[in-house]
């Protein structure tokens, strides 16, 4: 909850530059009536990336991340994304990004997605399959391909693009730059009751080298996922 922190923003810079693929669907086919589905402040981000949209609802589940704008087109709602309170086939575009993970029935928010979803519409997800620990404790799953595949048929949707944004190397960079984040302890990426023995610290000077070679490397590598 809360604002945007400048540590929060520059830990998400490397997903923005991988998820690339992300905003050019999101530029292509968001129009119309819009619904962000667990979004939090994602509309300013897709506003100044020059998403189109007639009105724009933000859907979240904590009145801490509830947005104030200055801005009839837009308002923000408290509720539940697996159980919306919206009519069948309202809106013409949905997007869920990043959020999947985070609930524990996840099928049952993209049961929902697709019914609130007008025909014709489009959909946009970002799933990870490999995601490192973030929000915890409230980090559940990550998702195959296969999943989503699934997922996206019970939902009643046809999948128009499954457009990978990374593989093997990006994953073992992002989680190499996400060690150091981990090590620190800091809120959302561990808990209390993960506990490190006395190895852990013989061997931390290694993991630190392992992982700052890994990051360039894995990005270099990255480049054939």
């Amino acid at each position: 909850g809360g604002e945007r922190t400048l540590f929060y923003k520059f830990l998400r810079l490397p997903r923005d530059i991988l998820a690339r693929d992300m905003f050019r669907a999101a530029k292509q086919y968001c129009k119309g009536q819009v619904l962000d589905v667990g979004g939090w402040d994602f509309f300013l981000t897709l506003k100044e990336k020059g998403a189109q949209y007639d009105h724009w609802i933000t859907l979240d589940n904590s009145t801490e991340k509830l947005l104030t704008m200055d801005d009839p087109k837009f308002e923000c709602v408290l509720g539940d994304g697996c159980n919306m309170q919206f009519a069948d086939n309202t809106f013409d575009t949905v997007l869920n990004i990043q959020v999947l993970e985070h609930v524990f029935e996840p099928i049952a928010m993209v049961k929902e997605i697709g019914r609130v979803l007008k025909p014709g519409g489009h959909a946009i997800f970002l799933i990870p399959q490999t995601g490192y620990m973030h929000f915890a404790p409230y980090h559940y799953y990550n998702f195959t391909r296969f999943w989503i595949e699934e997922a996206m048929k019970r939902g009643g949707m046809e999948i128009v693009e499954l457009q990978p944004i990374g593989g093997l190397w990006s994953s073992m960079a992002m989680h190499s730059i996400f060690f150091f984040i981990e090590t620190m302890r800091l809120h959302g990426y561990s808990v209390p009751e993960c506990k490190r023995t006395w190895k852990y610290y013989v061997l931390f000077p290694l993991m630190v080298i392992a992982a700052l070679c890994m990051i360039p490397v894995g990005f270099l590598l990255s480049l054939g996922d």
